[in-house]
């Protein structure tokens, strides 16, 4: 039998995070069930770093876990974490009072925040349709994150401090015998005290494994495709319509573009929706001169929210030692440097840092005890 401080359920961005944070002062073991790490939702994301789409408790995070993805570790990574793009937001007829309280709401957090007029937004994006904007706000500090960069970093860093990552290994179950769980992985028992559930939309599934009550969490698909739009899309910033949630931006030299759905899903290797990918079409011709033709890509994702739509890092409330690591929904991939450090901190025992309690953070309120 294995014998580890920490067994971390799940290989995407979440998982790769808290172990990295916990691996120079625990034992931690790793599994992912697919046979890559990050097959699932961070492998889909939108790679964004924003602070104005998020309120609370989530947007506290990724401020948190900021200056991590500015300035990483040397030898974190080979490229730079993040590059600005900037984000252009606006509302079209009917949308304005959800402009007027978006902009009200996250100026005061987002000093860089600013109204923009038509003749700006022609000069930066020249082929929206400006006479269908009623408000448009322009955000400086939006980032393109390398997600491939963070979380092989992640992974590299962990194991470099001596985690143990399985991939294409099973998580079949675990039993609490006094303050130990005997955890089923793979072939093998592994004998720790704490289990991380970092499991994504699979987060109900594998607390029920371990005998712990449901959070009652919500995977949700989002559909995405890309496109040749017959000029280099490269350094196109991101463009959301605040209303509905679509957007498009640049990926590489071509459009990425996205309905913004958020259909309600079971935890599954999610896959893009004709309906989902029509509504994107139409809604990019709409509020553009573009016309799609072929796609290059098409794929869909999960993200997960809890009943209050931020997440939670956590010991549960019920069973000791199962630590909840989940609900991220839309901001994974920021969060994870925050969120790792803060849950490697609670789990450890130690007490928050003085940087993230100014920004209100706390155990308590990290908990999922508020869920319960």
């Amino acid at each position: 039998m294995k014998h580890v401080d920490v067994l971390v359920i799940g290989g995407g961005i979440a998982g790769a995070a808290v172990a990295y944070y916990l691996a120079p002062t625990r034992r931690v073991l790793l599994v992912e069930r697919e046979s890559g790490y990050g097959y699932h939702t961070s492998g889909r994301s939108a790679a964004e770093w924003t602070a104005c789409h998020f309120d609370g408790l989530m947007r506290a995070i990724v401020l948190y876990g900021r200056p991590f993805l500015d300035q990483p570790p040397p030898g974190f990574a080979a490229v730079p974490l993040l590059e600005r793009r900037g984000n252009l937001m606006f509302t079209v007829a009917g949308g304005e009072a959800v402009g007027d309280a978006f902009f009200a709401h996250a100026a005061p957090h987002n000093p860089g925040l600013v109204p923009y007029s038509a003749a700006q937004i022609h000069a930066l994006v020249p082929y929206l349709r400006t006479e269908l904007v009623t408000r448009a706000y322009w955000d400086p500090e939006n980032c393109e994150i390398d997600v491939d960069a963070l979380h092989q970093g992640f992974l590299r860093g962990g194991r470099a401090a001596g985690a143990e990552t399985c991939a294409n290994t099973e998580f079949h179950g675990a039993e609490r015998v006094g303050a130990v769980w005997h955890a089923r992985v793979g072939a093998e028992t592994v004998l720790t005290p704490v289990i991380v559930n970092a499991a994504g939309a699979w987060g109900d599934p594998v607390a029920a494994l371990c005998g712990v009550p449901p959070l009652g969490l919500a995977p949700r698909r989002r559909t995405a495709f890309t496109y040749d739009p017959g000029f280099d899309a490269t350094g196109v910033p991101v463009i959301d319509e605040i209303g509905s949630g679509f957007y498009f931006k640049s990926s590489g030299p071509v459009l990425m573009v996205s309905p913004g759905d958020q259909t309600p899903s079971l935890p599954c290797d999610a896959q893009p929706d004709e309906y989902d990918l029509a509504v994107a079409v139409d809604q990019l011709e709409t509020l553009t001169t573009l016309t799609v033709g072929r796609m290059k890509a098409r794929w869909a994702g999960l993200r997960t929210f809890t009943a209050d739509e931020h997440p939670v890092a956590g010991f549960d409330a019920v069973v000791p030692g199962f630590f909840w690591l989940v609900g991220q929904g839309g901001g994974g991939i920021m969060s994870a440097s925050g969120l790792g450090d803060l849950a490697a901190r609670i789990i450890a025992g130690m007490a928050l840092p003085d940087a993230a309690t100014a920004l209100g953070l706390t155990v308590a309120g990290l908990s999922p005890a508020r869920l319960r």
